[in-house]
């Protein structure tokens, strides 16, 4: 079975508790993590910050990844950035969106699976890429989880999935894709509504449920960024 890994990042924020050159250094780790437990996949990078990648940025990153998807010259995502200081809105609908448009620019010419990892996370020693060559064919996110807020606030999607790490057979690629476009619209009705929903709880809305296998451990680990906190997935 073929890889590829595609990180989602925002090396340059104003949101976090980690500076610029953490964030980067961080990243470098998740790829890092990915040629250590696969180290035949491709390694692709979406980023995603409202503010552009320097040049010094941009070949660093260039030297440790297969492919470079830079959105952080993309209108739209200026746009969003500089729209609130909510951070989870600029995160969310900035992510869903980019997310879809990087997948159309990405080659998956012999891809047999497709990751998303969030940046700065690492793959764990819980991750074993032979339970993924076993589930061909499946949307393998982890175990489904509670959600902090109901129905009603969500636009009536009561749990959620993780997306720290996640993964698709390739040639489910564009229903992913569809997937993005249509959560999205989702999102924005949403929050335009009041209420509130991020990626987790539109994964859970929309992947196909027939095509979803959970599990419990999925093999991530890693700090989120609005205050360092530790998970491990």
């Amino acid at each position: 079975m073929k890889s590829a890994f595609i990180i989602t990042s925002a090396i340059n924020t104003k949101f976090g508790v980690y500076t610029t050159e953490q964030r980067l250094t961080q990243t470098l780790d998740t790829v890092k993590s990915i040629r250590k437990h696969v180290p035949d996949a491709k390694v692709f990078l979406v980023e995603l910050a409202g503010l552009p990648l320097s040049e010094d940025q941009k070949q660093i990153i260039l030297s440790n990844v297969d492919q470079l998807v830079d959105l952080s010259h993309d209108q739209d995502v200026i746009d969003i950035f500089n729209s609130t200081d909510n951070w989870d809105i600029v995160k969310n609908t900035t992510e869903v969106m980019g997310f879809a448009r990087a997948l159309e620019q990405f080659d998956f010419t012999g891809i047999d699976r497709v990751f998303k990892i969030s940046g700065r996370y690492t793959l764990s020693d819980e991750f074993d890429i032979s339970r993924f060559e076993k589930l061909a064919g499946r949307i393998v996110v982890a175990k489904r989880r509670s959600s902090q807020f109901g129905p009603g606030v969500t636009g009536g999607i009561p749990l959620q999935y993780m997306s720290r790490l996640w993964s698709w057979p390739a040639d489910k690629t564009e229903t992913v894709i569809e997937m993005y476009n249509t959560g999205l619209v989702h999102i924005a009705q949403v929050l335009s509504a009041g209420g509130y929903c991020d990626i987790e709880h539109m994964l859970f809305g929309f992947l196909p449920v027939d095509l979803v296998t959970e599990v419990e451990r999925i093999g991530i680990q890693g700090n989120i960024a609005p205050n360092g906190q530790a998970v491990v997935d």
